[in-house]
Order: C-alpha cells, then structure tokens, then sequence
C-alpha cells in the first residue's frame, strides 16, 4: 500500500490532492491518514475547512440533534473535542474557509476562538459560525457569545456569516477592512454595533439581517453597500417595530420580508433599481418616495386598500421608472388601472378581491396571468409579444381566455388549461387567436395541460 501510495503522490501535484481531500468529510478525511504514514499528513493540503456535525460522526449516530438535554451536552462536547484535535495536528501553511455547524453553547467559545485565530493567522478569507437551534429544548443552553475581538486583526477576511450567536464588539473595534459580505441569522441587532461595523467595513457590499431582533431602531448607513436584504423578520408581541432608516449612495437592490406588521422605512438610495417586498402594508411605512428610480419591483402578500386612490395606480404613479412588475398574493385591493409608458414585462399571479384591470401600457412586451377569481382584464398593449396565461383555474368562468382573444400581435403563447376545457374552450379560443384578421400572428404556441395531459 506504501509503494502505490507513492506513486500516487509522484503522478499528482499537490493541488491536486488537495481538491481531492476537499471532498471528503472530517471522518473520512482523517481516516486516510491509516492508509499509509505518508496520507497521515497529505490530508492536511485541505485549506477548506467543514466541521458539520453531520460529517463529524457516522450516519447512524447523527439523525437530529440527540435527546434529552444531557445527551446533547455530550454530543457537544464529543463534536469540539474532535474539532479541537484536528487543529491541534493540522499543520497546512494556508487555510482559506472555516465552516462550523453545530448547535454550540457559550462554554465552547474558547475552542472556537482558537480555531477562528489560527484560521485567520493562515489567511482564512471566509467564516461561517452556524449555531442554530431546531429544536426548543435548546433553548436551555446559554447562547453563543462571538467576541469580535479575534476578528481585530484580520485584513483577508472577505465573507462572514454568524448564525444564532450573540455579537460581541469591543469599544474600539478596528478590524474587517476587506470584508465585502456579512451574513446576521438570527442575531440580535443594536444600532451602536452596526455603526462600528460600517464604520471598519469600508468595502462591504453584500448585507443581510435575516430573521434577525432589532432591539433598537437602525440606520444603515453605508457608501459601498450594493445589496441589502432584511428577511424572514420576526413577530415579536408587545414590542414596537423598529425603524430602519437605509442611507446608501451606490445601494442597488433591497429584498425586505416581514411575517407580522412591517418595520417603518425611510430609503435614500438614487441608484436603488429592484426592490422586493412581502409584507402586508406597503405604503404607509414604507411608501414610494425612496422607490423613485426603481426599475423592477415584486410586491408580494400586500392587503392594503387605500381609499379613494388605488396603492397599485399609486406605485406606477410615483415610480415612473418601472419596467418589470410583478404582484403576488395581492388581496383587498380595489379594481387596478396599470398605466405606464415603461412597463416592459408584468405579472399578477394569485392576486384576489380585485374584479377589474385596466392595463395600458404602450411598450408592454410580456405578460404573465395566474388567479383563481374571474377577473375582468382589459388590456391596451401594442407592443405586446409573449403571454402566459393560466386558465385551468377558471372553471366557472364561460370565458376562460379573456381578453387573449384581442390581442393581435402574440407570437410566443402559453396557455394553462384543464382537461375538460380541450375540446371545447380551448379549441374555440385557439381557432379565434390564430384567424385574427385572417393572418397567423403566432409564430410558436404551447398548450400546457394540468394532470400531466399533453398534446
């Protein structure tokens, strides 16, 4: 086994058996080194560093995070002790990634620490520290404390992403000069500790708060910053909703998402082009003075009427810029009029209540309609090419197709229908489309059936 396993090493480079190691995990990987005295330490070319707890044990030992609470206690410990061990006898002059998953507690900060500091000595350029807990018998365990401190004196660190862990900064935090991503999942959020964070990451461009407590209203302020996303925010009960005041000069694209009442928001970004929103009310904490250059915009799970003007009309309104829109899962919203010389591409998919769209816009090039309701659609579209149209939904509806039949310029068409509908509606429909004027407009039509029915 010696010999061939030198023969291994002469034909391959060492970057090589490196990206070869990469695709094992720690279990595996250190078992090589029993293959012969020479892979005892050619496992440790490996500069992308994984602890999984899924990787770290056998498959018959790890299904979930083990039961009762002591058991998890020693699963804890048996996962650093092994971590612990690999750092002690890794002796690679590079490392690029460190990566722990593992629902740790506060008492494993010291072993994590040294991981993290030997991983920065070796010019790691990507942290993940991914602590969450699934199940709520954790809660018990006292939370992460990261100490941003081991973090001071790194400039090669690009990425960082902190899962369910407590951020600690010091008064006078001066580290992170190239961080150009960071990552906060289910973190508490205080203003002071985000004001030294962008105040150090002086290149970032790429932030996300996700599902993570605001305990004080934000400001996000930030020269570089490209994109921003705030998701999955939590509902908290007897608590205010923060404000998030975004001030970022070069700041591109916001993705925002709220499972309760919307956070209040203030947005000054001139370059701002997608905006993506689900929530419930729109307009009233957020409104569409911060939106005015936007080019694409999804609205999605919006119930806001606003009496005695339309939120819709309003959002063409004051965002004149508007070129690709959809709306999901819009309800109690009143009959829409879609006006707009810009709109290039629409969707209404699942939107309710409404009984009525006008849509008039002189450069619309496609379109995209799924609902349940019958609706009442009438469309002025003259540049208007491409169309999905969902009517399999539409049973009780005598006129399934709706206005398809008026349009004369289609030449890609999708139609989702039901079966029964084959025979009768969608033959018809199709015969009145394609004789428009005598002439064959079409040029490609594709008939999509529900239940796997197929032409």
């Amino acid at each position: 086994m010696e010999k061939s396993t030198k023969r291994i090493k002469i034909q391959l480079p060492d970057s090589i058996l490196s990206q070869i190691f990469s695709k094992l995990g720690l279990k595996d990987l250190v078992k090589t080194s029993a293959f012969s005295k020479l892979w005892r330490h050619e496992w440790q070319l490996r500069t992308h560093l994984n602890f999984d707890h899924h990787d770290m044990f056998d498959n018959n030992k790890v299904k979930g995070l083990p039961r009762p609470f002591a058991l998890l206690q020693g699963f804890q410990s048996e996962f650093v002790t092994r971590l612990d061990q690999f750092m002690l006898h890794y002796q690679g002059d590079i490392i690029d990634s460190i990566r722990v998953k593992c629902p740790l507690c506060n008492k494993h900060s010291d072993v994590i620490g040294r991981l993290f500091s030997k991983g920065i000595a070796k010019g790691a350029k990507r942290i993940e520290l991914l602590l969450s807990y699934q199940n709520s018998y954790c809660s018990d365990l006292k939370p992460f404390e990261f100490s941003f401190d081991i973090l001071s004196e790194t400039d090669t660190l690009t990425y960082l992403h902190l899962q369910s862990c407590y951020p600690k900064l010091p008064m006078e935090f001066s580290g992170l000069k190239n961080l150009r991503t960071l990552v906060l999942q289910l973190v508490p959020v205080r203003q002071n500790d985000l004001e030294s964070l962008f105040s150090n990451c002086i290149y970032l461009v790429d932030f996300t708060l996700d599902a993570c407590t605001f305990l004080t209203d934000l400001k996000i302020i930030s020269p570089t910053l490209f994109r921003l996303n705030i998701i999955n925010c939590p509902v908290i009960k007897n608590l205010r909703k923060k404000k998030i005041d975004i001030i970022a000069s070069n700041l591109s694209s916001i993705e925002y998402s709220c499972n309760g009442s919307v956070h209040s928001m203030n947005i000054e970004a001139p370059m701002l082009s997608k905006f993506s929103f689900r929530g419930r009310k729109i307009y009233k904490p957020v409104g569409f003075s911060g939106l005015k250059n936007v080019t694409t915009i999804v609205v999605d799970g919006v119930r806001e009427i606003l009496q005695p003007t339309n939120m819709v009309s309003l959002l063409f309104s004051e965002c004149p810029q508007l070129e690709d829109v959809t709306f999901m899962n819009c309800k109690e919203i009143d009959d829409t009029n879609i006006t707009s010389p810009n709109l290039r591409h629409l969707k209404i998919i699942d939107c309710g209540s409404t009984q009525r769209i006008d849509i008039n816009a002189l450069n619309l090039a496609s379109f995209e309609y799924r609902g349940h309701a019958r609706r009442n659609i009438s469309i002025t579209a003259p540049m208007l090419s491409r169309v999905f149209w969902d009517a399999a939904r539409r049973v009780n509806d005598p006129h399934p197709f709706g206005p398809i039949k008026s349009l004369q310029h289609i030449e890609n068409l999708a139609i989702g229908i039901n079966t029964s509908q084959v025979l009768v509606d969608g033959l018809i429909a199709l015969m009145v489309v394609v004789g428009l004027n005598g002439i064959l407009f079409m040029r490609s039509l594709k008939m999509k059936y529900l239940n796997n029915v197929s032409l």
